[in-house]
């Protein structure tokens, strides 16, 4: 009898703030199977799961000649983990998860910070948990996370350590800034770094564009910065040092992809491929995948075949293509929606461990005798329902991994190999190689 043997870690789903809604959280107590790549079962019922959404800017205050005195919002190279971009002092280790259109903060091994109770769409809720400068006096403002009720009036921000939340008033937390094309901003012209935006008459009205040479003082991080030319049109992304001085260019063959300059790279994505570039040199890291996120931990979620998995620094693929959802990683915990459920793997521990690997078979284990094994000798070898091209792909093999072989199928074409309980790949002769049991 097929049995599967996943391993999960007992965790601390209950909430732990006073001024949070009760949890209806479970908490599992199943001990860890030494078998398992799993940290967490994928048994977590949640919508989604992803990164707190970090503020797009940096604020700085300058004094212009042609423009008077502005606030420039800038964007620089974030580093660490999200919670932690802009000085905000808030905990790296939190998520937001969703449920039926309410949010809720977790940890990423998966305990609960703040139970699944705020609503992100119903009438009085303005886009659920959100990040937004708050106002705390005439002079004091800092940027916090939280969310806004119109029917009340009222914001609540969270603690830094999202456990509690604290209630204002609502015209002090600005969540929505939006900036427009006219408003001064700074930007690259001619080799010089200056504000570029339109100028006003004393009537009010519009007397043309106007750049002026302007280096920001007090910043200490990469800048990341548009390119204008003499009709003030972005032709391209530059990326610069605190002082002003040029980095690298920022590739123009694909759309730079706002707010992903992050722990020393950044996207570009042509609207169906997305590439990963290494900021310092400007040389691709993970090229022309579906879509991509950024590096934690020496690590990225990228989508192929439409499945996730996972590269390294280099480039090199190390797990399996078989998630439909994969979050950055932090301190080595990945959450990934796998089977219809989340769950949570140690990526760091699994790929150090010489006898795991991340792929169809060790996320899902199972005990019955093997026959031999298959490793994969190629790239994109298609994982399949069954034991035939017309099945229902779910997965794409990493080269070089490595399954234990359960059956073995032949037709004119193939021989079909199943790896795991319910999943099938094939080779033609060359794709991969077989070794029977001895």
């Amino acid at each position: 009898m097929k049995k599967y043997v996943i391993g999960i870690t007992a965790l601390c789903l209950a909430g732990c703030s006073t001024a949070a809604p009760e949890s209806t959280a479970a908490v599992s107590t199943v001990p860890a199977q030494a078998e398992s790549v799993w940290s967490h079962d994928p048994d977590m019922d949640f919508d989604s799961a992803s990164d707190l959404t970090p503020f797009k800017y940096m604020m700085v205050s300058a004094s212009t000649t042609a423009f008077g005195n502005v606030t420039l919002y800038l964007e620089t190279e974030k580093t660490g983990y999200p919670g932690e971009w802009d000085s905000t002092g808030y905990a790296g280790d939190a998520m937001i998860v969703e449920k039926n259109n309410n949010q809720g903060i977790y940890t990423h091994d998966g305990t609960e910070l703040y139970p699944v109770s705020v609503n992100k769409v119903s009438t009085p809720y303005i886009a659920g948990i959100v990040t937004g400068v708050w106002k705390s006096s005439d002079t004091q403002s800092s940027i916090v996370y939280g969310f806004a009720n119109t029917a009340t009036s009222k914001a609540q921000i969270f603690s830094k350590d999202f456990k509690s939340v604290t209630e204002v008033s609502l015209d002090t937390f600005n969540y929505d800034l939006k900036t427009t094309d006219r408003d001064p901003y700074l930007a690259y012209k001619g080799d010089e770094l200056g504000v570029a935006g339109m100028t006003y008459s004393s009537s009010g009205a519009m007397s043309g564009w106007a750049f002026e040479k302007y280096t920001p003082a007090d910043v200490k991080a990469n800048l990341i910065v548009p390119v204008i030319n003499e009709q003030f049109t972005t032709t391209g992304y530059v990326i610069l040092a605190s002082d002003g001085s040029k980095i690298v260019d920022v590739s123009t063959d694909m759309k730079y992809r706002q707010g992903s300059y992050v722990n020393d790279c950044y996207v570009i994505s042509d609207g169906t491929y997305a590439t990963i570039v290494d900021a310092g040199s400007g040389g691709n890291i993970a090229t022309q995948y579906q879509d991509a996120k950024y590096f934690e931990d020496g690590y990225a979620p990228v989508k192929k075949s439409g499945k996730w998995g996972y590269i390294d620094r280099t480039g090199k693929e190390v797990t399996d293509f078989i998630f439909d959802d994969a979050c950055t990683v932090y301190n080595g915990y990945a959450w990934v929606y796998y089977h219809g459920k989340y769950g949570i793997i140690n990526l760091s521990d699994a790929l150090n461990d010489s006898e795991k690997q991340v792929n169809a078979y060790w996320c899902s284990p199972v005990t019955e005798d093997k026959i031999g094994t298959l490793t994969v000798k190629v790239t994109d070898l298609t994982i399949r329902k069954g034991a035939s091209k017309e099945s229902t792909q779910t997965g794409v093999c990493m080269e070089g991994s490595v399954y234990p072989v359960f059956e073995k199928k032949t037709d004119e074409n193939y021989t079909w190999y199943r790896i795991n309980e319910s999943e099938w790949t094939a080779s033609e002769g060359t794709w991969a190689v077989f070794e029977e049991a001895k």
